[in-house]
């Protein structure tokens, strides 16, 4: 970029970002970065995946970019938008083609925006404040089971300094090793949503939340089977975490899986979202305490935790499936947490 044209573009107060047809960020103004709350490592965002860099922004942003890359029209847009720090802004936004980068389709697009003080949708809200009161409440859950599980261990070890010799020593041991697996089991969970407490709720595409979830699981081979569409939802960016626990559950414990499904569907205004597989299904003796806190393995925190994140904004979640005819999830999220995007 000219050296004429970055002066002007880093003195302009209002954030500018450029995004080439790869889907990765050209240029950030110092406005932008002030934006998105900063960045480690400024000078290294050039050529960073553009979906990275404007993660913590709304949606909506990406979406215009991708827009103007696909269409070459310009794409304004008046975006509510709740930054942590400065509380509620509206960010009148303007995408458009650079131009002088050649005929036909931009290479290249370019965002930007007037940002003005403004005020949060009842729904979204309340769902902030859950937000931040839920991840304070699930925080202090886990710490104080794993305080449980230290004294545990603590007290075995004090026992066994007088057993050295007595067989009782092994069966402490194995209670040791027991505790410690639990204990490694918690921390493994606080570091998995430890940002609960940090990120508020934002519009994602449910697409790319299946896509993320999928990668952090090795599936064995086991065919996934996705279709999201173009949906977006409102939600914890822990989400992520309901679809890993899903995913992984399945794998992990369905003898004979060969496919996991993902599918969505509307009822009465509200989305469905369901992920079911061709395992033997869950015992009908399981099902009333499956989303308790405390149930089966790894003293039950995944699908606890899975209802707990969902009901942050309003989302509810079941098990709809049939012994012996495979297991079916289904999130049910309420009208006006939900939306369908574009094909960007």
């Amino acid at each position: 970029m000219d050296g004429i044209w970055r002066d002007i573009l880093e003195a302009m107060p209002g954030p500018v970002c450029v995004v080439d047809t790869g889907r990765r960020i050209r240029y950030v103004n110092p406005s932008m970065v002030a934006l998105r709350g900063g960045i480690a490592g400024v000078e290294t965002v050039p050529g960073t995946p553009a979906d990275e860099v404007l993660a913590p922004l709304p949606y909506e942003v990406q979406r215009s970019l991708y827009s103007v890359l696909r269409t070459g029209k310009v794409v304004t847009a008046r975006i509510s938008w709740i930054e942590r720090e400065g509380g509620p802004l509206v960010l009148e936004s303007t995408a458009f083609p650079v131009p002088g980068t050649g005929g036909g389709m931009p290479e290249l697009a370019a965002w930007t925006a007037a940002v003005t003080p403004g005020e949060l949708p009842a729904g979204e809200a309340l769902a902030m404040e859950a937000s931040r009161s839920k991840g304070k409440e699930l925080l202090s859950v886990v710490r104080h089971d794993i305080l449980n599980q230290l004294t545990i261990l603590i007290g075995f070890l004090q026992f066994s300094e007088d057993f050295i010799e007595d067989s009782r020593v092994r069966e402490f041991l194995a209670k040791e090793e027991a505790a410690g697996h639990v204990i490694q089991a918690l921390i493994e969970f606080t570091r998995d949503f430890q940002d609960l407490a940090v990120e508020d709720p934002r519009w994602m595409r449910l697409d790319a939340v299946i896509r993320s979830a999928q990668g952090r699981v090795d599936t064995k081979g086991i065919e996934i089977v996705a279709d999201a569409g173009t949906t977006e939802v409102y939600a914890s960016p822990l989400i992520r975490h309901v679809f890993l626990t899903f995913i992984k559950n399945a794998v992990d414990h369905a003898h004979g899986l060969t496919r996991i499904t993902l599918s969505q569907g509307v009822d009465g205004g509200d989305l469905v979202i369901a992920c079911e597989d061709d395992g033997p299904g869950i015992p009908e003796s399981e099902r009333k305490t499956l989303f308790d806190r405390g149930h089966g393995r790894n003293r039950g925190y995944g699908l606890w935790l899975a209802k707990e994140i969902l009901s942050i904004t309003g989302a509810k979640i079941r098990e709809a499936g049939k012994e012996g005819g495979g297991a079916r999830f289904e999130i049910r999220v309420p009208a006006g947490m939900w939306r369908e995007g574009d094909a960007s």
